[in-house]
């Protein structure tokens, strides 16, 4: 099997069903009501973001992002915010986790990612959300992530590179991963994921440990600042390890 065809095989058997009847909205839809409950009237809307809405989701991560995005009326900042809906879902013993800037959920069997963050003054999309791990507030538009992964057409390898990511037990947030994949492949040609998933592998054994990626939305974000140091080591020696092989099954699996 060409090379190619062979990484689509594994793309095919780490798909997710999605769409109005999929378990992922059906899920979706359950959380709409404790999460109003917890918002009230200062609730802007609870939608998809992340993986599932940029279609770059794969069997073993998280199977939902949810955005609880609140006014920007509503009373206090986004830390103290943030807060106080983990001690609601808590209470509601839904066994919540503390992560990079969401809070984590097991719910019927599916690994849930939700996102509060609070609407910024004007027209703009811009909102705040809060940084758990270094314990500040960031500026970021989620609509400009989404963009920027849709635009840059290479869905097939960030997936590619999460599958590879989750097979090696690897810390690399999905945002940094994508917007790493996006900056590897930026003067590549697309679908050719077997000459692409080599380049990014190259690009992390060499280049990854010391790149600045920012935030789209906000250049004063460095996404690379989400590793430390060790952990950028790890995934560059575990492309090295990858690259010594010609078997793509051994690289991605």
């Amino acid at each position: 099997m060409l090379p190619d065809a062979y990484l689509r095989t594994v793309l095919a058997r780490y798909d997710l069903p999605a769409g109005p009847n999929s378990p992922a909205e059906c899920v979706a839809v359950e959380l709409k009501k404790p999460i109003t409950e917890w918002a009230g009237r200062y609730l802007v809307g609870i939608q998809f973001c992340g993986s599932y809405a940029a279609g770059t989701r794969v069997r073993g991560g998280t199977d939902a992002d949810l955005l609880v995005l609140l006014g920007p009326r509503t009373p206090l900042d986004i830390d103290k915010l943030y807060e106080r809906f983990f001690t609601f879902l808590k209470a509601r013993n839904l066994n919540p986790r503390r992560q990079a800037v969401s809070v984590g959920l097991q719910y019927h069997g599916l690994t849930v990612d939700l996102v509060p963050a609070k609407q910024e003054w004007g027209a703009s999309n811009d909102c705040r959300i809060f940084k758990t791990e270094r314990q500040r507030v960031a500026r970021t538009n989620f609509e400009t992530h989404l963009k920027t992964v849709k635009d840059s057409d290479v869905i097939e390898e960030i997936r590619l590179v999460k599958v590879w990511r989750n097979t090696r037990n690897l810390r690399f947030p999905s945002f940094y991963l994508n917007l790493t994949v996006i900056d590897a492949l930026r003067h590549k040609a697309h679908h050719q994921p077997a000459k692409n998933i080599e380049a990014v592998m190259s690009y992390l054994k060499d280049v990854f440990p010391n790149a600045p990626i920012r935030d789209p939305a906000n250049f004063e974000n460095l996404v690379s600042d989400d590793l430390l140091k060790h952990e950028k080591l790890a995934i560059a020696d575990a492309a090295a390890d990858s690259l010594e092989y010609i078997d793509w099954s051994y690289i991605v699996r």
